[in-house]
């Protein structure tokens, strides 16, 4: 009997736990994590939000302020576009999504920034997730990678658009051991980083970039790293730096419509693999390789 009574407790509070979490709450400048995270009594921090609020749920931001860094492990949005939504993360990674493989991850209008005596290790760090989406973010100041992508198992999607990634040492770096990403870039700055803009460095990748800034990283702006990448450039630009454009041996680089100009390097260099010009592409004004194969019969 004690038994059927203790299953029976354990069962009720779970369900009070699960009925408690609610689909949006808030957080504020001025609030506190002791409270349910409503609109009239907002959370302090996402960490304190994310355990209040149901998958797939959203946090939204009420006022100015800076709030935390954070794990995610489950579906969720982090939406904070009507106002300032700060992660200040010190020494430490600022947002680290370790989910589900199915799970949906979106952040919207954060600033994202490792300042301090000891910059933070990195912006975004991707260890899994079904598909992470990064909109409208500013990721900054970090002594490692402003987005990682550190997949080791399924196949997921990256998306980040009208983003600005700035001041870390790689700007985007896919570094997955296994499995398959997918990146996808729009209209986003990629600048001012102290090693590569955007490093398609694991396995088995994909990336997609169109309407991109990538410059003023100090060594490539676009580059593969494993034979197995293939990607596509559309309507960016790629530079001033040492290097535009590196591809790995085996590695396949379309362009098409883009200017790789200002390296004090190579606009392109194959390193052993394929970079394949379509029409429109300005490949000038860099002081070393700017050869780019132009498409005949039988390349696609």
């Amino acid at each position: 009997m004690k038994k059927v009574s203790f299953v029976f407790i354990l069962s009720m509070a779970i369900a009070t736990f699960a009925s408690a979490q609610a689909t949006r709450t808030w957080v504020s400048g001025v609030g506190d994590d002791v409270n349910p995270c409503s609109r009239t009594a907002p959370c302090k921090t996402f960490a304190g939000a994310i355990s209040k609020t149901a998958s797939p749920g959203i946090i939204n931001c009420l006022d100015p302020g800076g709030f935390g860094a954070v794990t995610i492990t489950k579906s969720i949005t982090i939406d904070c576009t009507a106002t300032l939504g700060s992660v200040l993360s010190s020494g430490t990674q600022g947002i680290i999504v370790n989910a589900l493989t199915t799970d949906k991850i979106v952040l919207r209008g954060l600033d994202i920034n490792g300042a301090g005596v000891t910059l933070g290790t990195n912006g975004v760090n991707v260890v899994q997730a079904g598909s992470v989406s990064i909109y409208s973010c500013r990721i900054s100041t970090y002594s490692g990678d402003g987005v990682l992508v550190s997949n080791s198992s399924n196949t997921i999607g990256v998306f980040i658009s009208g983003s600005q990634i700035l001041n870390c040492n790689n700007g985007v770096h896919v570094n997955n051991s296994a499995g398959i990403v997918k990146l996808q870039m729009e209209n986003t700055t990629v600048q001012g980083n102290g090693n590569i803009g955007v490093d398609i460095g694991g396995v088995n990748d994909g990336a997609i970039l169109t309407r991109c800034d990538v410059g003023r990283n100090v060594n490539a702006q676009f580059q593969t790293d494993q034979a197995t990448a293939v990607c596509f450039l559309e309507s960016s630009t790629f530079g001033p730096g040492a290097t535009g454009i590196q591809a790995a041996t085996g590695s396949t680089i379309r362009m098409s419509r883009n200017a790789v100009t200002g390296n004090t390097s190579n606009g392109i260099t194959t390193g052993g693999g394929t970079t394949i010009c379509f029409s429109n592409n300005v490949i000038a004004g860099n002081l070393g390789n700017e050869a780019c194969t132009t498409p005949g019969s039988g390349q696609q």
